[in-house]
């Protein structure tokens, strides 16, 4: 499903390369197997692989097995890894742009964060070009919803818990919730409640249930905050002023549509 891409994008830097030799690629993500986003990555490295003839194979490294998910843009623009997945708020302290999706009850349906995107996609890509990094693909996840260990009816229920963060912008919600900001990883989110780190939640339903919520957790509230997005992201293998536009942008006849590429998820894809 991502033959386009591999054509369009990641072949054209690879073609700028002086070397001809078979490369490997690193692209570590922050959520384990059972994500439509980490499989989506699996397919994604899978057709590289294919569009190549086996010239790029592209080993993904799910559940921040390689890099921790807050290092993961860093490792990509420092060349320590060819490209990596990630929440987009996350990088919220780099830029006001990217904090775009994690404004409670801004878009709550896909629809509208498909809106959102489409607004802030252009100076995403600026931001990205001016750091050295050239974006992929973005994924929606499913809107984001309250889990906590009580019922929860009022703002007042939640005053004094220690309420999970994962950007800059759920920090900042937890704390205008009277809440303490506790930064804790997908996959330590199981053991943080068991033992007290954390004693809620914002976040999706299939996060929830591929931690199998239900285990330590009694009560889930479906208040749909927002719809974030991972997305997808590379350093060009040259140095850009070698790569140059070439590699950013290549010809409009060449550039992946993805909303109209044959996929088991067209309406997912954003780019």
């Amino acid at each position: 499903m991502f033959k386009k891409l591999a054509t369009a994008t990641l072949v054209t830097g690879a073609l700028l390369t002086s070397s001809v030799q078979a490369q490997q690629w690193h692209m570590p993500t922050p959520y384990g197997d059972a994500n439509l986003p980490t499989q989506i990555a699996y397919g994604f490295a899978e057709d590289i692989k294919n569009g190549t003839d086996g010239d790029i194979t592209i080993t993904v490294h799910s559940g921040a097995s390689l890099v921790k998910h807050p290092e993961i843009p860093r490792a990509v623009r420092t060349g320590q890894v060819q490209l990596g997945e990630i929440f987009i708020g996350i990088m919220g302290n780099t830029h006001p742009v990217f904090k775009h999706d994690n404004i409670p009850f801004l878009a709550t349906s896909f629809e509208d964060a498909k809106t959102l995107w489409e607004a802030a996609k252009p100076q995403i890509e600026k931001q990205l070009d001016k750091e050295g990094m050239t974006l992929l693909y973005t994924v929606p996840w499913p809107a984001q919803s309250l889990y906590t260990k009580k019922p929860v009816n009022t703002l007042a229920d939640l005053e004094g818990l220690k309420m999970r963060a994962y950007s800059p912008s759920t920090s900042r919600l937890a704390d205008l919730m009277n809440t303490t900001p506790t930064t804790v990883q997908v996959p330590e989110i199981p053991q943080a409640f068991s033992t007290g780190i954390i004693d809620a939640m914002i976040t999706s339903p299939s996060t929830g249930a591929n931690g199998q919520a239900w285990d330590y957790l009694s009560h889930y509230t479906d208040i749909k905050a927002w719809i974030p997005k991972r997305s997808s992201w590379m350093q060009p293998p040259l140095p850009r002023r070698k790569a140059g536009k070439a590699f950013a942008r290549p010809p409009r006849k060449t550039r992946p549509r993805w909303l109209k590429m044959a996929s088991p998820f067209p309406s997912l894809l954003l780019n």
